[in-house]
């Protein structure tokens, strides 16, 4: 079997180690693949032990690049799989990437929902419905995106961003129609997520009842 004869770290890139065997190069790979396979010069390699280190460096690829994507913004677990398995890396090693990533507390559903949830209530200044909608579509489970929804906006004065919202809105349609300035101001917002039992009596205070 070949031997490692030298590891030496990459001129361009220190986090990379090139892998010589019986004095020629083989390949290059991560530190931290060079770890996790405890090379070391001296070290006799099989070709199956070769194939497991190659695939082992994929496998940090993948986490790095997961890595990356989180390091950027917060990502729920099913969309950073998609996003994963768009770069065209084995479902079985995506999956095991995640669960070390869950396991590390860097992908975590509970806490991106509650998050996104807040900035959705605090910063957006979206009702209860657009903020489920958006958490269901960056792959949030729907139990988990619930209960972060429930627990935000229980804790939220959604009446009070409403009202907010459509007095900005309110002086531009003053010159309408009451019934189509009711009608724009209530689709709104709806788009904006606002459930009617918060639309109607913010509308009524706005722009009076008809």
């Amino acid at each position: 079997m070949p031997v490692i004869t030298r590891i030496i770290e990459q001129k361009r890139s220190p986090r990379r180690r090139s892998v010589y065997l019986d004095g020629r190069f083989a390949f290059g790979c991560n530190v931290n693949v060079i770890a996790r396979f405890r090379l070391r010069e001296g070290m006799a390699l099989s070709e199956a032990a070769v194939g497991s280190i190659l695939q082992g460096e994929v496998r940090q690829e993948c986490f790095d690049a997961a890595v990356k994507m989180l390091q950027s913004r917060l990502h729920a677990r099913m969309e950073l799989r998609r996003k994963l398995m768009r770069r065209e890396y084995a479902e079985s090693m995506v999956d095991e990437v995640l669960a070390d990533l869950t396991r590390l507390g860097y992908v975590d559903d509970t806490r991106f929902a509650k998050t996104v949830t807040l900035a959705a209530a605090e910063h957006r200044q979206h009702g209860r419905q657009r903020a489920m909608v958006e958490l269901l579509r960056r792959g949030v489970e729907k139990e988990t995106a619930r209960r972060a929804v429930q627990d935000v906006y229980e804790a939220t004065d959604s009446l009070a961003i409403a009202r907010r919202l459509a007095e900005k809105r309110a002086a531009s349609l003053k010159r309408l129609d009451p019934i189509v300035a009711r009608r724009r101001l209530a689709g709104m917002l709806a788009r904006r997520g606002f459930e009617y039992d918060v639309v109607k009596p913010v509308i009524d205070e706005v722009l009076g009842d008809v």
